[in-house]
């Protein structure tokens, strides 16, 4: 009789931080990048996320969210999903996205713009779980390109995981009930950020295998979610 290989995974904590709906705001800048610069220091491995509308109306035209790009690189953000802001302006979405350092994930767009100024996913590997960044980006999408159902968009990105080693991270710029629907789909465990204020999410509230956070609510702001991925017996795959 063969003997079955187990081994215990160890405890460890996700740390993420994420901005959100800083419309364009200049002036905060520097308080933002000293509490981020904070948090780093005592989290060195943490994710940093925008959720979306970070640039305009405040600084439009030519340098719309240009200034916010530059410190976004330096603070080293791993990925923003387009909100209305940055869809609005399809040059402008182009400019930035070309000189980010990080991806613009908009996992429900479809269109010219895909694998230029766009992309599906990022995928993060850590000791012992593979993290899948989505983005749910805003139904007012660039010139063309389309908006996919949210639902097959997820079951499209996530064709090729095992939901046993995979954490999904959805940086969502969806309605409440778009958010439900895609925490209760799938048998993955998801972190949902939301990127727009939803009635009722005020709090971090756990809905099936999934974690639905509250949207941060403008520039001085620094949303934190801690997800603690301990606790599971792995089987080596045959």
């Amino acid at each position: 009789m063969s003997e079955a290989k187990v081994s215990w995974q160890p405890s460890s904590k996700l740390e993420i931080r994420y901005t959100g709906n800083i419309h364009g705001d200049l002036e905060t800048l520097p308080y933002t990048a000293t509490v981020i610069k904070q948090q780093r220091a005592a989290h060195p491995d943490l994710l940093l996320f925008d959720t979306g509308s970070f640039s305009g109306p405040n600084a439009p035209g030519n340098i719309q969210g240009d200034p916010h790009v530059k410190v976004y690189n330096h603070l080293k953000y791993d990925a923003v999903v387009p909100g209305r802001a940055e869809a609005m302006d399809t040059n402008a979405l182009k400019r930035m996205a070309r000189a980010a350092d990080f991806p613009f994930i908009a996992t429900n767009w479809r269109g010219m713009g895909e694998g230029d100024f766009f992309v599906n996913q990022k995928v993060i590997k850590r000791e012992n779980d593979t993290l899948v960044v989505l983005g749910m980006a805003c139904d007012y999408t660039p010139k063309d390109t389309e908006s996919v159902a949210p639902e097959a968009a997820l079951d499209e990105a996530l064709k090729d995981f095992d939901p046993a080693d995979t954490v999904v991270i959805i940086l969502s710029q969806l309605d409440g009930n778009q958010n439900l629907s895609l925490a209760k789909r799938g048998k993955f465990t998801k972190v949902i950020i939301c990127g727009i204020p939803v009635p009722g999410v005020d709090q971090t509230m756990q809905v099936g295998n999934s974690l639905l956070v509250p949207a941060a609510s403008g520039p001085k702001q620094l949303g934190s979610v801690s997800v603690d991925l301990s606790g599971a017996i792995k089987m080596p795959k045959k």
